[in-house]
């Protein structure tokens, strides 16, 4: 496993202002969503303790939370040296914040090559033949980039595929 100190695991987690990052958070460490979440200013930490099998020890998970406002972008660049896995949240109603995926993508490989997993918030809102279209942008997206190690759908309001999202950042570790 690379780029961690001790038993401390660090992944970034960016996007757009809005677009669900803390709350995808939030459901991940408390599995709790929460209507009124405020933008992150900055950047916020988030820890969840896990055991990973593949090396039988616990380990703590640390989140960075990265604000997705423009003056909050420049921390990205100072801060993301260190990830283990990078995390991309962009909102499903919202098309114009998978737009900035590029931006995003040639800020956080500008320090590495750090595995990145993209997920698509806010499913619950959107038809099924939007989460086709996203979905297959999406694997479009992966296929063609080594670094995109998986994407999916998620909502925070509902739960789905929190758990997933989860699962893959952790057996990406464990391959690591």
């Amino acid at each position: 496993m690379n780029n961690n100190n001790g038993n401390f695991i660090k992944i970034c987690v960016c996007g757009e202002g809005g677009v669900g990052k803390t709350s995808f958070l939030n459901r991940v460490i408390n599995n709790v969503f929460d209507e009124e979440a405020e933008l992150t200013k900055g950047v916020e930490f988030f820890n969840k303790k896990i055991q990973m099998s593949h090396h039988g020890k616990v380990y703590d998970l640390i989140f960075w939370d990265f604000g997705g406002q423009d003056r909050f972008r420049k921390l990205l660049l100072n801060f993301v040296d260190g990830s283990s896995v990078a995390v991309f949240l962009f909102d499903m109603t919202r098309f114009s914040t998978l737009d900035k995926l590029e931006e995003w993508m040639s800020i956080l490989f500008e320090s590495g090559n750090i595995p990145l997993l993209i997920l698509g918030a806010k499913e619950d809102q959107v038809d099924e033949k939007g989460k086709a279209s996203f979905t297959e942008m999406l694997e479009t997206i992966t296929d063609s980039n080594d670094q995109v190690f998986g994407h999916l759908l998620i909502s925070n309001k509902t739960g789905f595929n929190i758990d997933k999202a989860l699962d893959m950042i952790i057996e990406k570790l464990n391959d690591s």
